[in-house]
């Protein structure tokens, strides 16, 4: 794995400074850094069509250059052309978020759990993930049942994944500060987390957790060890997804899960925005996912016919950031404040297919 990422990666960074605009893009990205990709990296397809073209890191505002995303003719996904290489695209990584142990990197909990004083969102974690937080009360499960948008944020937080078993192991890539390890270790997972950047692995670690610096590569050793692996906006930094996935498999128990959380080209704000769609993210981002490709990924890898998951609520922040990124403005900024009203109404009663979701969640197990 060649990036820095955290354990969520985009509707879940909240409560931060705005960045302040700059155009690092001024630059381009050196030459003998880059790499070209004459074929898909996920089905190796030659056929394609440019999709954008001059991207530009409007998220972090850190990454020099400008960038071509093309869609594959084939298996539909997305993917840069050249990008950064892996020994380069650290530098996209300088101004990354995930370096502190007391910044909140989940959204879907920041607004549920509050730091465990929620009486009727730890009712629901402890009754449906076996966490003992406390205060709780039992009432929050009824509630959750009611209010199926609430149970969508209250499941994100901890991945939808089954209640374990004594002894029962999970592994986080690119686990970040150790958010959700810590909340998989509230719930009685015996967790583990790599991350390649020191500076989030050094946070992790300073929260009590196993987490190692480094690679999956550097898990080779662990084979069959896993119950569960989970990928929260993982895959898409990814160079190699096809090698990636077939490493995850290897270090997963025989019907093991893998969870997966990742932009969807294919999505509705995809389209609305454009090139300012706060998912492209280049040149973090090297392969954007449709869902007919990301369950194809996971075909030809040894992965079962996934479970997909709904993710609906993450819809307004996409499209806040998205419409403060179309403004010129930092996608954390504090203009404009709100979605128009004709947009909320919109996003509040439009149905949206799962295929064009913000987010691809799923789960799917090793054959």
């Amino acid at each position: 794995m060649t990036r820095t990422i955290a354990d969520q990666g985009m509707s879940e960074i909240i409560e931060r400074k705005p960045l302040q605009p700059t155009t690092p893009w001024q630059m381009p990205w050196r030459a003998d850094e880059l790499e070209p990709v004459p074929e898909c990296p996920v089905c190796a397809g030659t056929a394609r069509e440019l999709l954008h073209e001059d991207l530009v890191d409007n998220v972090f505002f850190v990454a020099a250059g400008r960038w071509q995303l093309y869609r594959c003719m084939q298996c539909r996904n997305a993917y840069l052309d050249p990008r950064p290489d892996a020994s380069s695209i650290g530098k996209a990584y300088e101004t990354y978020y995930t370096h502190d142990v007391g910044e909140r990197t989940d959204s879907d909990a920041a607004d549920t759990s509050r730091g465990g004083k929620d009486r009727l969102s730890n009712g629901y974690f402890n009754q449906r993930y076996g966490t003992r937080y406390q205060p709780a009360s039992a009432l929050g499960v009824p509630l959750a049942r009611l209010l199926p948008r609430r149970r969508q944020k209250l499941d994100a937080a901890f991945r939808y994944l089954p209640r374990p078993k004594t002894g029962q192991t999970l592994l986080d890539i690119g686990c970040g500060n150790g958010e959700f390890l810590s909340k998989a270790r509230d719930a009685g997972w015996d967790v583990t987390g790599i991350d390649p950047d020191p500076k989030a692995a050094l946070a992790a670690t300073q929260r009590g957790l196993d987490v190692h610096c480094g690679s999956i590569e550097s898990m080779a050793d662990r084979s069959n060890s896993f119950d569960v692996v989970t990928l929260s906006h993982v895959l898409e930094h990814v160079h190699e997804p096809v090698d990636f996935m077939l490493a995850v498999g290897r270090l997963l128990k025989p019907g093991g899960l893998v969870y997966i959380d990742t932009p969807n080209i294919d999505s509705r704000g995809a389209k609305r925005w454009g090139k300012n769609w706060r998912g492209l993210e280049a040149p973090r981002h090297l392969v954007l996912f449709n869902l007919d490709g990301l369950k194809m990924l996971l075909r030809h890898t040894g992965f079962t016919q996934p479970s997909i998951k709904r993710r609906t609520v993450v819809r307004k922040f996409l499209y806040l950031s998205s419409l403060r990124m179309q403004s010129g403005e930092s996608p954390y900024g504090r203009k404009p404040a709100k979605l128009p009203l004709w947009m909320k109404l919109r996003l509040k009663y439009s149905r949206v297919p799962v295929e064009h979701d913000e987010f691809l969640t799923l789960l799917a197990s090793r054959k």
